[in-house]
Order: C-alpha cells, then sequence, then structure tokens
C-alpha cells in the first residue's frame, strides 16, 4: 500500500462515525412541543398565515377625553350646555334655576325703579332714599345675572379640562392644629401654636 491508499483509509475511517449518526430526533421533538405550549398559551402575540404579528386584545382602550375649548364656546352660546357636553347633566337644571332666578330678579327691581321715578316725578314729597335704593337693587340683580353667566362658563371649562383628573378614595387631605418648636424661644414653653396639613395615602 502506497501512502495514498493510506491517507484514503484513514480519512474514510474517521468520516464513518459522522455519517452513521442517527438524527436527535428527541431534541427536535422538544423544541417543538415548546414550541407549541408558547403558541397555545401566549395572549400578548400569536402568529399568522404570514408570520405578522398581532395585538394582544386586552391593551388598555384609550382614556376618553373633553376639549376645554369646545366646552367654553358651548357655555357661551347657551348657559347649561357646557355642562352637558361634560356630562354632567345634573348641574344643568342648577345653571338654568340660577340663571331663571336672576332674570327674574333683574324684572321685578326694574318695574320697582321705574314705577319709583314715576312716583319721585309726580309726588312732592316723595322720599329720594327709595328712588337710590330701588336702582341699587335693579344694579345687583344685574350683576347677579353676569356672575351667574360667568360662573357656569368657568364651571363648564375647568370640568372639562379636568374630565380625566384621577379622583381617588386613597387620597385624604387632613388639617389639623399643632405645636411647633420655636429656635428662638420667647415664651416660657418653647413653642407657637400652628396649622398641620398632611396629605395621606390610605392602604400605604
Amino acid at each position: 500500500m502506497n501512502r495514498f491508499t493510506v491517507a484514503i483509509f484513514l480519512l474514510l475511517s474517521l468520516a464513518l462515525p459522522a455519517i452513521c449518526q442517527e438524527r436527535d430526533t428527541l431534541h427536535a421533538a422538544q423544541n417543538a412541543d415548546t414550541l407549541l405550549r408558547v403558541l397555545q398559551t401566549d395572549t400578548i402575540y400569536r402568529f399568522g398565515d404570514r408570520d405578522l404579528l398581532v395585538s394582544d386584545t386586552m391593551l388598555a382602550k384609550p382614556m376618553k377625553t373633553k376639549s376645554a375649548y369646545r366646552a367654553l364656546m358651548y357655555a357661551l352660546a347657551l348657559p347649561g350646555l357646557g355642562q352637558a357636553y361634560n356630562e354632567k347633566y345634573w348641574k344643568m337644571p342648577i345653571v338654568l334655576g340660577a340663571m331663571g332666578a336672576a332674570g327674574y330678579a333683574i324684572y321685578y327691581n326694574t318695574s320697582i325703579y321705574k314705577q319709583s321715578v314715576i312716583d319721585y316725578v309726580t309726588i312732592e314729597d316723595y322720599d329720594v332714599r327709595y328712588l337710590e335704593l330701588y336702582r341699587r337693587n335693579m344694579e345687583l340683580s344685574y350683576i347677579a345675572m353676569i356672575a351667574v353667566y360667568g360662573l357656569q362658563i368657568l364651571d363648564a371649562y375647568v370640568d372639562a379640562y379636568l374630565y380625566n383628573w384621577d379622583v381617588n378614595d386613597n387620597l385624604s387631605l387632613r388639617v389639623a392644629p399643632s405645636l411647633q418648636p420655636m429656635m428662638a424661644p420667647t415664651s416660657l414653653t418653647g413653642y407657637s401654636g400652628g396649622i398641620t396639613c398632611s396629605i395621606k395615602i390610605r392602604g400605604r
């Protein structure tokens, strides 16, 4: 045997065990089993026909918001309409009732003032203080109407702006009297009275 034949024989003897080895079916079965369990239990993503990722249906829905500008425009156009836009329907009778009361006060005080003007002109000894009183009441009625109109606009705007504000029952504000030590005592006790405001989170 020459060297070339010996070299070929050694190469075949080394390659024969690698060719004769069987495929590891246990490892492949374990991998397939693991992939099957992931596909069955995964609720965040799943694979489609084209291996596309599909988002989970358990994701949070977007929060509902209200436009403060739109609520302001509604309240300017018609009293109570801004509260209806903010879905605070229980405020509408309050707003309309306050506007109606202010309107009735304007009507009543204006009629009294006009009658007092006539009496002041026709009656010689008419007391001018009544005329001034009725005029003052009429002016206050107009001021009350403007105040109610402005407050309902402000309420609609702030309510829409804070529509998603988290008001949790676990938050509480406590105001209590307290004694604070003084840096330079000027009294016999060395303490001064005060008020302490503390915010507590319940359950923590």
